[in-house]
Formats: structure tokens, C-alpha cells, sequence
């Protein structure tokens, strides 16, 4: 086991501080800098403390079980299952092992999501200098496009990599500790991804078909994790996550059905292991603020928008950090300035495929520039893991 109770105290504090912080820069418009001293020095300490238990664990979770396909388990109201990952570390992980799915549970709190649905409504009405308003449907043809003639909301996805809205969920201290409980280690990257949008009965709100996210030729074993978090509640008829639970056993199957490099690979219908799938494919309906992860060799998907509500998420997952990589480095670091979009794999930058909106001087004059804690300067890259775990003890 990897949560001790040292690291429950230490993410306690640390959001405590956080609120503390945040508190006080919206009141006074500056930080303290003794608040912000301690706020880093728990982030150090948490750092260390997770480096500690994760060497300590023998519990790696890279062996595919054999298990017959079962559904993932839903709650008494239609939801799926979630797992506090402070308080159900256990449940969490068997979760994770046997789907290659798993349900984070309250990962944002309800006043975190209703801010960040405001924030991201905000974005999207400034696109448009007021003429396409995000809750008024009658606006919605005069949605802002590209020169290309691409809406800024285009299949589902709303193209904002780089914002202040979304650091605060990419360094969210449960989202982190979510994260080193799938790859049992600390020292990650957040994954540079966007804001899915699915507008009720809207023309861009259809549903994806089921595909994996990684294609087998090029990366046959455990190499990426997806997630979604979600902002709104998604259940069924709102558009949510549809996956097939324990897929990932049979991930060698797409092989055949690869048609490029590319780590985009669509399940053939025609191919003998799709009538498995379809026949195992199930909803996720996520509460807000829970936040689904799975392995990229599973059979996913998401539901078309049929109810009267917009659908809302961030795309969210982290990764190894490749700080020896230095052009992985220098791509993560020129897409926080720029604000661009783009996939490069070994960086963990995801975009949507193209075309997608590109109108980059538009997306720049609504941009909030993020404000990273310590925690979120690793996880960009902009500060080294090493630097923490190398230091001599105080």
C-alpha cells in the first residue's frame, strides 16, 4: 500500500494551505509569501513521502488478468462506482487491475466544479464577443469558426489546451495522488489535453464509436492512461465515458485493424472480437467532480447527448515524467506559451485530430494564463522531481 498516514496528513495541510492561498489572493490581489514557503515545503515533503512508500511497493499493476469480461459496477442511483483514492486505496486498486478502468471518487468538490463551469462557459462566450451565449440555445449557429470554417466546438471537444482553469484541475492534489496509485510512482507529468462540450441534441454532440486510444504495433504493452473528469453530471442521456471493462486482455486483436502509425485505431465491425466488445460495452455515468481513468488498450467510446442538459468535462491523465527527454521538454514548454495544441505522444500532449479550431489569436485573447503551485510546476515539466528526491535530508 502506498497512502500512509503521513501522506493523508500531508494532503490534508496542503489543501487547507491551498484554500488559505487562494483565499487571500482574491481578496488582496497578491500572495503571502510565508504561506506560500509552506505550502511548497508540504509539496516536498509529499514528494518524498510518496517516493518513499512507492519504492516500498511490490504492487505494480502491469499483469493483465484472465478474468471473463464483467461490467463495471454501478451504484444503487445509475452511477458508476467510485473510489476515494486517500480513504479506499485498496478498492481503488482492484478496480484498476481487474476493468483496467477506475472511478475516482469527489476529486473536485461541487463549489470547484461549479467554478470551473463558469470559467469555461466564460471562455466560450468571449470567443463569440457575446453573439453565441453558452446557455442560450437560440445563439448557438452563430458559434465562432476558424478561417477553415471550424467551430470552436467541433465533435464534442472545445480546443482550450492552455488556461488557467484547467492547471487548477491538472495540479489538484487528489488528481495527483489519483494518479500515482495507477503507475506507482510520484514522479509524473500531467497529460496537456482539452475541454469536452457536448451541447443537448446538438449537431457537434454526436457519439464516438468504440476504438483504442494506442496502437498495438507500435506500443504492443502498457504505455498511457486517459481520463475524463467530470465538470457536470453525466449520466446516460447526457453523453458520458463508454468503455468495455477488462478489454485490454485482447488489445492485441487491433493490431489488424491498424491503418496507419497513428495511435488513433477504430474497432473493425467486421473483425470476429467486435461482437465481444459491442456485446460488453457499457455506460459510465459519472457524478460531477468523479474523474474516470483507464489503460489506452481499452475498448472505449462516449454516448451521443439526447437530454436537454450540456455535457462537461476536462480531459484529464498523467504519465511518467521524461525529464531526460529534452525535446519532450521543450514541446511541453513552447505549448504552455503558445497555447497550442498538438500530439506528441512522449510528452503527453493530445489534440483533437484535424481539422480542428486553430484560431489561435482568438483563443489567446480569452486565455487566463495558469498560476502553478510548486506541485504544478512539476507536473508541467517547469520544475525537476530530482532536484526534491536528490536533496540532502534537512
Amino acid at each position: 500500500m502506498i497512502i500512509t498516514t503521513e501522506i493523508k496528513s500531508l494532503v490534508q495541510r496542503i489543501e487547507q494551505t491551498q484554500l488559505t492561498v487562494t483565499a487571500a489572493q482574491e481578496a488582496q490581489n497578491t500572495s503571502d509569501p510565508a504561506l506560500i514557503a509552506v505550502l511548497n515545503n508540504d509539496v516536498r515533503q509529499l514528494v518524498l513521502a510518496l517516493t518513499h512508500a512507492c519504492e516500498a511497493d511490490e504492487n505494480r499493476l502491469t499483469t493483465l488478468t484472465d478474468e471473463p469480461l464483467s461490467p463495471y459496477p454501478m451504484d444503487k442511483d445509475g452511477y458508476a462506482v467510485s473510489f476515494d483514492p486517500l480513504q479506499d486505496e485498496a478498492g481503488f486498486v482492484a478496480a484498476w487491475q481487474r476493468y483496467g478502468i477506475v472511478v475516482g471518487k469527489a476529486i473536485l468538490s461541487p463549489e470547484q466544479c461549479r467554478e470551473t463551469a463558469t470559467a469555461i462557459k466564460g471562455r466560450f462566450n468571449a470567443l463569440s464577443h457575446g453573439q453565441c451565449d453558452f446557455d442560450t440555445p437560440a445563439t448557438w449557429p452563430n458559434m465562432p469558426k476558424d478561417a477553415n470554417g471550424t467551430p470552436v466546438l467541433s465533435r464534442g471537444f472545445l480546443d482550450i489546451y492552455h488556461d488557467d482553469v484547467l492547471a487548477q484541475i491538472r495540479q489538484n492534489i487528489r488528481a495527483y495522488i489519483h494518479h500515482v496509485l495507477i503507475w506507482r510512482r510520484p514522479d509524473l507529468w500531467t497529460s496537456f489535453d482539452r475541454i469536452g462540450v457536448k451541447l443537448p441534441q446538438h449537431a457537434e454532440s454526436k457519439a464516438l464509436p468504440l476504438h483504442v486510444d494506442q496502437n498495438p504495433n507500435i506500443h504492443p504493452d502498457f504505455k498511457t492512461v486517459q481520463g475524463v473528469l467530470a465538470i457536470s453530471d453525466c449520466p446516460v442521456e447526457r453523453g458520458t465515458f463508454f468503455g468495455v471493462a477488462g478489454s485490454r486482455q485482447y488489445f492485441s486483436h487491433y493490431a489488424g485493424m491498424a491503418k496507419n502509425n497513428g495511435e488513433y485505431v477504430e474497432l473493425d465491425t467486421a473483425a470476429p472480437i467486435a461482437k465481444v466488445f459491442e456485446a460488453n460495452a457499457r455506460p459510465i455515468p459519472l457524478r460531477a467532480g468523479d474523474y474516470v481513468s483507464w489503460d489506452s488498450r481499452t475498448t472505449h467510446a462516449n454516448t451521443e447527448n439526447i437530454s436537454n442538459d450540456p455535457r462537461m468535462v476536462v480531459y484529464l491523465a498523467a504519465g511518467p515524467a521524461q525529464e531526460h527527454n529534452q525535446a519532450a521538454l521543450a514541446a511541453r514548454l513552447d505549448a504552455v506559451q503558445s497555447g497550442e495544441g498538438s500530439n506528441v505522444r512522449e510528452a503527453l500532449m493530445h489534440a483533437s485530430k484535424k481539422p480542428r479550431y486553430n484560431d489561435l489569436a482568438a483563443l489567446a485573447s480569452v486565455r487566463q494564463p495558469e498560476q502553478l503551485t510548486l506541485l504544478g510546476e512539476l507536473l508541467y515539466g517547469k520544475q525537476s522531481y530530482r532536484k526534491i528526491t536528490a536533496a540532502p535530508a534537512p
